[in-house]
């Protein structure tokens, strides 16, 4: 029994130096956090691409009282392109250009222009020639005509979505380009020539820049406004239908109108009633 313990001490006392050798080479496990899911990045996120037409149902440049001889062509369309970002559900902003509608009047009347006659006579073989200042009837015109164009930065407020309605509320402010042109006397000049037997008639107009009768012409820029109310409905992923009123105010544009008799009328201040419809088709 005693000889059992003395071999179990002294093979415990051989094992002991060796516990700290084994000990130094056990390396404790290395721990390595999971590394994130790959999320690709959407470049065309947030941002929609936006067009529509309009009908100004006010008609700003109306002429209350056609006189008679006088035509009026006002086009009460209107149109629009730009691009829009959605900042969140409820918030969206946009840069647009825009066509606005335009007028154009005229009134024609019997004038007379000034130019040069020359009268050939062939007669027994020889041809005599006669030339002089003359006077022939011919038609002149007073006109006018207004354009109008926008660049507006927009923003809008989605009320919430119901059954795949959106509706939204908003308003913008920019920069409006205007022009106006009016032409008074103006003179429609044509050159002719007639023959009648052996008799030659060749009318000459003077110089075509004195028929242009007097002109008067402006383009500006001006600040514009816009408030408008309407609704979304989402057709598909991507694209969605707009409908809705706009209101557009251009307080400092010029423009030319005419009374009921057919004078000119120089006006300041215009503001459209529009009706638009539109598309608008998401990036991503």
């Amino acid at each position: 029994m005693i000889s059992i313990s003395r071999m179990a001490l002294a093979l415990a006392a051989l094992l002991l130096p060796l516990t700290p050798a084994i000990a130094a080479d056990y390396d404790p496990p290395i721990y390595v956090d999971q590394a994130p899911d790959y999320v690709p990045v959407e470049v065309g996120s947030g941002w929609y691409l936006r067009g529509d037409v309009g009908y100004a149902f006010n008609k700003p440049y109306e002429i209350s009282e056609t006189p008679a001889g006088l035509t009026h062509d006002t086009s009460p369309l209107s149109a629009s392109i730009g691009m829009g970002y959605h900042f969140n559900d409820y918030f969206r902003g946009e840069l647009n250009f825009g066509l606005l509608p335009t007028s154009k009047f005229s009134s024609k009347f019997d004038s007379t222009c000034d130019g040069t006659q020359t009268v050939s006579v062939t007669s027994g073989g020889s041809t005599s020639v006669f030339a002089g200042p003359s006077t022939r009837g011919c038609e002149s015109s007073n006109s006018g005509d207004n354009k109008a164009y926008d660049v507006m930065a927009s923003a809008f407020v989605d009320l919430g979505t119901y059954v795949g309605i959106t509706p939204y509320v908003g308003g913008g402010v920019g920069i409006a380009y205007s022009t106006y042109k009016y032409a008074e006397g103006a003179r429609n000049c044509r050159n002719s020539s007639t023959t009648v037997g052996s008799t030659t008639t060749i009318f000459e107009c003077d110089d075509p820049s004195g028929y242009d009768g007097t002109t008067k012409s402006e383009k500006q820029f001006s600040l514009a406004y816009t408030l408008g109310a309407g609704f979304a409905y989402q057709v598909s992923k991507n694209v969605a239908v707009d409908v809705g009123y706009q209101y557009t105010a251009l307080p400092s544009a010029k423009y030319v109108t005419a009374d009921d008799v057919g004078n000119p009328v120089f006006k300041k201040g215009l503001d459209y009633h529009q009706v638009k419809v539109g598309l608008r088709y998401d990036l991503w």
